[in-house]
């Protein structure tokens, strides 16, 4: 390809919401280019490194026995509905009518069109396990797009799904999808770091996710050097016992002062860390639902634990004042019970002998107060999100870390979630009717790129790994009024084309050295060829890899062998 005809070159500006790499340098580098908040054009360098992506995963896929086909992107709503799913992805999911008034969505996922296609064809358990997988579009209204396409509202997405008689099957397939996984992120020269996680709105009951390491990542891994890794949906850790020697002292009404109000006014005013008191945090469901998260004042609480141990309906979203003024009460005078709504007390609560708090008044609150003896939730599990330096619950001694991530890929044991409420079955060797067991698995295209360039990049630009630089090479000529270097550098693009070597030939002819080098270094292929005046007279032509600041002097006639070389490596 020659540079001065490519369709989206280098671009000197970047806008200022570009404040991660990956996004700075894709659009700089001009591979990709804004359309709307969070959709963005792929340009034909772009487009390349998205299909060596795909093709890379298709190849696993194919190895692990998986099949590719394709489903509508536009779902019919009843479908979702059926499956409960509208419900679970809630704003999240875009709708639109066609004009027979049919409702559909917009696909964020497949699940439910997958189990549908499947349920046509009468499968019996011979014909099991069914491994598809398709790469299509994916829609999701995400209440704030960022970084490009580390967070967008428009994808493609590489989304399996496979069908099995039982659990014990599921997980052969599932370890399958697994070590594909781990696969595709050694080919991405990506270090991933696979944890237990929320299955969210997918549903199910076992995820794992699989997680890059970055500053810009917008998710939080819990790290224990036992090798105990989880995400703050899931991360489990020792709460510790506050004061386990007190004995309990009976409850009291005490006079408290109007202005203590906060966390912060309480330890003023009692002289006691916030671990003595108790906390509530007020959520509503998608049905209308007002959730009361009981806790120990110093821990925060996690929506997503909350969700699971309440099993909500959908996404939590937190409670209004007129939701509190509703209850007959405000923030920072919720009570831990007694309001009309439903109590979800953390395990926190069975670690401190004579809370403070609970039933806040004007000029009053309540003291001693003993979960079990005084007040009990409507549900108690763990709903407290780790934090740094807390006690690992696997070892029960190690300290956890908290690690910034991005979720690279993950896969679902979702079990007869969807099978179950869409009625879809099999005949078993009975000849009796049986729910699917099923599991579900994904990949973001955009995202696996953006994932590279964020862990392989320098202040120039990106440096793309040899499994999905846009071109092999990167021919740069000098000295344009120069007949013979302009012929040599003709010759050299030729020659490379013939020997299966893709190229990107910078032909510029009033472009200066520097700002060649620069659009280099920017767009990232990992061989640099220059052909000048200088490396022609000393026998060759320079080639200099992205990743070294050094360069070499290479005979022309050996060029084709020293790049084949190198990608073989």
């Amino acid at each position: 390809m020659r540079y001065s005809k490519l369709f989206g070159k280098v671009s000197k500006t970047v806008s200022k919401q570009a404040i991660v790499a990956s996004h700075r340098f894709l659009v700089q580098g001009g591979f990709i280019r804004r359309i709307s908040s969070g959709r963005y054009a792929f340009l034909p360098l772009g487009l390349r490194v998205r299909r060596k992506v795909e093709n890379m995963i298709r190849q696993e896929m194919v190895k692990i026995g998986a099949q590719e086909l394709v489903v509508p992107t536009l779902h019919p709503i009843e479908l979702w509905q059926q499956a409960n799913r509208d419900q679970k992805f809630g704003p999240s999911m875009m709708r639109l009518k066609d004009r027979r008034g049919a409702e559909f969505t917009l696909g964020a996922t497949a699940e439910v069109m997958m189990v549908e296609l499947v349920k046509q064809f009468n499968l019996s358990y011979k014909d099991l396990p069914i491994n598809i997988f398709q790469f299509s579009q994916k829609f999701r209204d995400e209440v704030r797009a960022s970084g490009a396409l580390l967070r967008t509202r428009e994808f493609i997405m590489k989304d399996g799904y496979s069908f099995h008689v039982d659990e014990d099957s599921l997980k052969q397939t599932y370890q399958l999808y697994w070590q594909a996984y781990l696969n595709i992120a050694k080919q991405l020269d990506l270090e991933v770091t696979v944890v237990e996680s929320d299955n969210g709105a997918i549903g199910g009951m076992i995820s794992h996710e699989f997680m890059v390491e970055t500053d810009v990542g917008e998710d939080v891994l819990a790290k224990c050097d036992c090798g105990y890794s989880a995400n703050l949906e899931t991360a489990k850790f020792v709460r510790k016992q506050v004061n386990p020697d007190e004995k309990p002292k009976k409850m009291e009404i005490v006079s408290q002062p109007e202005w203590v109000m906060t966390m912060e006014d309480n330890v003023k005013h009692y002289g006691k860390s916030k671990d003595h008191f108790l906390k509530n945090v007020v959520y509503k469901d998608i049905d209308g639902t007002i959730i009361i998260g009981v806790i120990r004042g110093d821990l925060s609480v996690n929506k997503t634990k909350l969700a699971n141990v309440y099993g909500a309906k959908g996404e939590l979203e937190p409670a209004t004042d007129e939701d509190l003024a509703k209850l007959g009460t405000k923030f920072g005078w919720v009570h831990c019970w007694g309001h009309k709504a439903v109590y979800v007390g953390d395990l926190s609560l069975k670690t401190v002998v004579n809370f403070i708090g609970g039933q806040k008044e004007k000029d009053t609150d309540s003291i001693n107060v003993n979960y079990g003896r005084d007040f009990e939730c409507d549900f108690f599990g763990d709903i407290a999100e780790a934090e740094a330096g807390a006690i690992c619950g696997q070892c029960n001694k190690g300290k956890l870390r908290l690690v910034k991530c991005v979720e690279f890929g993950n896969i679902f044991n979702i079990g007869y979630t969807y099978s179950q409420a869409m009625d879809a079955n099999f005949i078993d060797q009975d000849n009796h009717q049986q729910k699917f067991y099923m599991g579900s698995y994904g990949i973001g295209l955009g995202r696996a790129m953006a994932c590279v360039i964020e862990t392989h990049h320098d202040d120039k630009g990106i440096i793309w790994p040899k499994s999905i630089t846009p071109y092999h090479v990167h021919l740069v000529y000098l000295n344009s009024s120069d007949p013979t270097v302009l012929g040599k550098a003709e010759q050299v693009y030729q020659d490379l084309q013939k020997a299966d070597i893709e190229v990107l030939f910078d032909d510029r002819p009033d472009v200066s050295a520097g700002s060649k080098f620069a659009d280099a270094d920017l767009i990232g292929i990992p061989v640099r060829l220059l052909i000048s005046q200088r490396s022609l007279d000393k026998g060759g032509l320079e080639l200099k890899y992205r990743h070294s600041s050094e360069s070499e002097l290479i005979p022309i006639s050996d060029l084709s062998k020293v790049i084949l070389d190198f990608y073989k490596k």
